[in-house]
Parts: C-alpha cells; sequence; structure tokens
C-alpha cells in the first residue's frame, strides 16, 4: 500500500498492513495522508502526540475513554458535565407542575438544550477518530446541538432576563424568531467550514496536467485543510453571531439600563456568565498554551480542554442567573409581560431542529459524493 511504509504500518507478506496496528506513541506527531503533498488530516495545531488510530472502530472509540489519549479530557470535560446538567432538569421537572405552569416552560426548554450539547460534543470526540468522513460528520452534529442550546438561551432570555425597559418592545417581539435564524445560518456557516472541495494539484509550482484526457488534475480535499485560518475563522463567527445576539438583552440591561432589574442578585452570575465566556472564547481562538509549547500539553492543558471547562462554567453561571431571575421577577413579569406560548416555542424548536438537520444532511451527503479509498483497516 502507497505510504505504508512512512505511517510505520506493519505489513501482512503479500497483504495490506495488519488490523491491529497501533500508531506509536512518540515516532509520530499525528495521522498522515498517504497522497503527497497532502497535510495532516487528524493534527492539532501544537498537539504533537497522543492521537487515535485514524480509523478506529466504535469500540476501540468507547474504550478511549478509559485510555489516556489527547481526547480523553476532551471528553470528560463534557460527559460529567452532562450529567450534572440532567440531574438539575430532572429536579426542575420533577418539581414543575408541567401542565399549568407555563411560566416554567421556557426554563425547561433552556435545561433540555443545555444538556444536548455536552452530550453531543462528547460523542463527537468520541467517535470522530472512526474515519475521515465520521469526524466531520460528529463535528456537524455538534454544531447543531451548540445552536440548538443557543435558541434555549434566547428563549430562556426572552421569558425572564430582558430588561424593564425593553420588555414588549418590537425588538422583544422578533427577538425568538431572528434566534432561530440565526441558528440556522450559524449551522450552515460552521459545517461549510468543513466541506470537502475540488483542488488543482500542483508540483513544484508548476500545475499537473492529466495523461488521460490531457485536463487538469483536482483532488478531494476539505477545506479546513487547503485554508485552515479561513474555516478557523468562519467556525469563531458562526458562534460569536448567534452569542451576541442572544447576550444583547443581557448587555443593555448590565452597561445601559440602570432599571430595578439591573439591580438584583442575579446581575452577577451573568457578569460571571460573560466572563467565562469570552475567556473560553479566547482559548478557542488562540491555541494557547500548546502553541507556545507544542507538545507539553497533549494530554492534560491544552486550550480545547480549557475551552470546555470555561464553556461549562459560563453556562453554570448561565442557568443560575436565569433561575433567580425568573423568581426574583416573576410577579413583575407575569404583569407586565407577554409570556411565550406553546406553539410559539415548540415551532422554534421545531423549525430549528428542522433546518439545522437539513444543514447537517446535505453537508454529510457531500462527504461522501466523491469518495476516497480508506487508507488502512479498522483497529479494533
Amino acid at each position: 500500500m502507497p505510504g505504508a511504509s512512512k505511517l510505520g504500518m506493519p505489513k501482512q507478506a503479500g497483504g495490506p498492513p495488519l488490523s491491529g496496528w497501533r500508531q506509536p506513541a512518540r515516532r509520530t506527531a499525528g495521522y498522515k495522508s498517504s497522497s503527497k503533498g497532502r497535510r495532516e488530516v487528524f493534527h492539532e495545531q501544537g498537539i504533537l502526540f497522543g492521537y487515535r488510530h485514524p480509523q478506529s472502530s466504535a469500540t476501540a472509540c468507547i474504550l478511549s475513554l478509559f485510555q489516556m489519549n489527547n481526547e480523553t479530557l476532551n471528553i470528560w470535560t463534557h460527559l460529567l458535565p452532562f450529567w450534572f446538567f440532567m440531574w438539575r432538569f430532572v429536579t426542575t421537572l420533577w418539581m414543575t407542575d408541567i401542565q399549568n405552569d407555563s411560566y416554567s416552560w421556557p426554563m425547561l426548554v433552556y435545561m433540555c438544550t443545555s444538556c444536548v450539547y455536552p452530550l453531543a460534543s462528547s460523542c463527537a470526540h468520541t467517535f470522530s477518530s472512526m474515519s475521515k468522513n465520521a469526524r466531520h460528520i460528529c463535528y456537524f452534529l455538534d454544531y447543531g446541538a451548540v445552536n440548538l442550546f443557543s435558541l434555549g438561551c434566547a428563549i430562556a432570555y426572552s421569558a425572564y432576563t430582558f430588561p424593564d425597559g425593553l420588555v414588549r418592545t418590537t425588538f422583544h417581539e422578533y427577538y425568538v424568531a431572528l434566534a432561530v435564524l440565526n441558528t440556522v445560518l450559524s449551522t450552515g456557516l460552521s459545517c461549510y467550514s468543513r466541506k470537502p472541495v475540488l483542488w488543482k494539484m500542483a508540483l513544484a509550482g508548476h500545475q499537473v496536467s492529466s495523461r488521460a484526457n490531457g485536463r487538469q488534475d483536482s483532488t478531494l480535499e476539505f477545506l479546513e485543510i487547503q485554508k485552515p485560518r479561513l474555516c478557523k475563522l468562519l467556525r469563531i463567527l458562526a458562534f460569536a453571531f448567534p452569542y451576541t445576539w442572544d447576550s444583547l438583552p443581557i448587555l443593555y440591561r448590565l452597561f445601559l439600563f440602570p432599571g430595578e432589574s439591573a439591580q438584583n442578585e442575579a446581575v452577577l452570575y451573568h457578569q460571571k456568565h460573560v466572563l467565562m465566556t469570552l475567556l473560553a472564547s479566547f482559548f478557542y481562538s488562540a491555541h494557547l498554551p500548546e502553541r507556545l509549547a507544542p507538545g507539553r500539553f497533549d494530554y492534560i492543558g491544552h486550550s480545547h480542554q480549557l475551552f470546555h471547562v470555561c464553556a461549562i462554567l459560563a453556562t453554570h453561571m448561565q442557568m443560575e442567573a436565569i433561575l433567580l431571575d425568573k423568581t426574583l421577577r416573576k410577579e413583575w413579569l407575569l404583569a407586565s409581560s407577554r409570556p411565550l406560548s406553546f406553539p410559539q416555542i415548540a415551532g422554534a424548536l421545531l423549525l430549528c431542529i428542522v433546518f439545522c438537520l437539513s444543514n447537517i444532511i446535505y453537508f454529510s451527503a457531500a462527504l461522501y459524493r466523491n469518495p476516497e479509498p480508506e487508507l488502512h483497516t479498522k483497529e479494533t
């Protein structure tokens, strides 16, 4: 098999590489494609060691949760909080009269979506090493879950946290509807950053011509490999815009509106939530500290782990703030605000799920329109 010797895979006599091959822990920085000039697919900036086999079986992926690799803490930093948020959701659900307490519906929606995104993230990090296509599909689903959570935040903010002066304004009336649109656009943009595209092959600065038909050869390659900085920017924008839209009422309340709602106990938690979100954004975009000391933070302490921790802490602070607003402002909100109806909440969620899944299915199908041969057998 071409390129097998470069990968360090043992061969059977006259046959393919052995299926039990494991990537040497210290001999290679990551999985490299066998095609000449192609960049690494599973390699992350500043992370040199600890990569799993790039075509692991589902069983091997699950077992990797209990083996130290550079994804282990990425998985557990969201899997454990998922159970914590699930416990809080189930407890709140048990104590709520769902049929008669319509005031609590937005809170239940928010708490449910806060369980979905860490679970989706854990699954994405767990099964992303099954193949190149599986990796991208896993993260498509992860992006969809994050955007569903974004809509859950908007629904809860609309119900409980809007500043006094913005309640029942035009902005308030269209706030959730535009949040639905944002989630659809964000999912599409983030999935597009992983889209496979055809690139003209080049060798020594000159385009290679096909011997068969005289045309220029092209190769199917992922956009994130050819233009990694552009793809990173697209993902940052895809998540920053919905978050900024969702946070407008909070920012207005914290910095511009000196009303009664700006003085309650929830404000401190809102401030902590904003701070932790900014810190999470920094770690996600900066690739620090591993960029300063490649190889030193491969297993513990790299930026994606810190990003996960900050994101979970931000969600915890946000949940506490919303619960406080829900309790402290209940009397005023019931008298002055127009609560979201069940059709409005269900319709927003349904539209978000349908259109986000449509985006995910479209971009997943694009991965298989021009399939490439698998490079080696799966690890079991």
